[in-house]
C-alpha cells in the first residue's frame, strides 16, 4: 500500500478583507437606493393667504392719552 499525503493549502488570512468589502459595497448601495441620487423626492409649496384683519371700529374702544408735557 501506498501512503498517500495531502497537503492543503495554509487558509487565507484574507477572509476579513472580503467581509469589510462586501459591507462596504452593502453600504453604498444603500445610500444609492435611499438617500442618494436615485431617491427623487418633490416638495410642494403651500401658500395661503388671509385677508388682513379689520380695523377696530371708530369710537368703540378707549384710546390711550399721551401724558401732559410739564
Amino acid at each position: 500500500m501506498a501512503d498517500v499525503q495531502i497537503q492543503q493549502a495554509p487558509d487565507s488570512s484574507y477572509g476579513w478583507v472580503w467581509a469589510v468589502v462586501v459591507i462596504v459595497l452593502i453600504a453604498l448601495i444603500a445610500w444609492f437606493v435611499f438617500a442618494g441620487p436615485m431617491r427623487s423626492e418633490s416638495r410642494t409649496t403651500i401658500e395661503i393667504e388671509t385677508p388682513a384683519p379689520a380695523s377696530p371700529p371708530a369710537g368703540g374702544g378707549q384710546q390711550a392719552t399721551p401724558p401732559p408735557n410739564p
